[in-house]
């Protein structure tokens, strides 16, 4: 199978939790589905129009943290935007709502730094998000909208790495995952060292045309908060050309 492989870099990142109401809080990486979203965005796809193309079925997504990440709250002002009248902030009902932000340990000299490797069963898919790579442009690699880790103002950077042929595995034996984990594909963990520092989090995997999570929709997902890959007893695994072994969320 040809999978992609590119980072997603940028100064501040927020990925909303699900559940949250009155405070916006983050996943720690970004869900799945918000990585549909980005790179549908890029391919030039109107809203809610690509489900179908980027579903578990037809499109294969992981991620991994490259970077030390811290989090912090900030209190944003928000605006009830009901027509243009009312962008400049002049009325009332002001909503004041803690957000927490993802941000690097040294914010000066530091960037959030994501791997994202994917992979597309339909081959049109395919050839469209290789055109939009291979395109030489001046600024950002886009047919629409630009790269935004999570909220439209935390602006990213998207930096393509390659495509990489990959083959599926299945071992009782103990491999190095590079990549974020579905928990029910983990039979033991099989380091132990004192950098190992790992998550997990339960994040939203697909919608459905109504954007509601579909029966597999969520699951809980293992990473590496330091970037360090874990040593992991796997039901199965995607080992690429470069030596890297990754697991999809699904």
């Amino acid at each position: 199978m040809d999978i992609f492989s590119f980072h997603l870099k940028g100064k501040m990142a927020h990925f909303r939790r699900f559940y949250s109401n009155s405070s916006a809080l983050t996943y720690t990486i970004p869900p799945r589905t918000t990585v549909c979203g980005i790179v549908a965005g890029l391919m030039g796809y109107e809203r809610d129009s690509y489900y179908e193309d980027f579903s578990l079925e037809n499109c294969n997504i992981t991620v991994s943290l490259n970077s030390q990440v811290k989090k912090t709250m900030q209190k944003l002002n928000l605006l009830m935007i009901k027509g243009l009248n009312d962008l400049n902030g002049s009325k009332e009902n002001h909503s004041q709502v803690p957000t927490e932000f993802l941000i690097p340990q040294n914010i000066r000299e530091e960037e959030i730094d994501y791997k994202v490797w994917i992979n597309f069963k339909q081959l049109k898919v395919q050839k469209q998000f290789e055109a939009l790579l291979l395109e030489e442009k001046e600024c950002y690699r886009t047919n629409a909208i630009s790269c935004a880790l999570g909220l439209a103002h935390n602006v990213g950077r998207f930096e393509y790495e390659g495509i990489y042929s990959g083959e599926n595995y299945s071992t009782k034996n103990s491999v190095s995952i590079n990549s974020s984990v579905p928990v029910d594909n983990i039979t033991e963990i099989d380091q132990e060292t004192d950098q190992l520092s790992l998550i997990v989090e339960e994040l939203p995997l697909e919608f459905d045309v109504n954007r509601s999570l579909t029966t597999n929709g969520k699951k809980r997902i293992l990473f590496s908060r330091t970037g360090i890959p874990v040593r992991l007893i796997v039901k199965d695994h995607v080992q690429l050309e470069t030596g890297e072994k990754i697991c999809w969320m699904k």
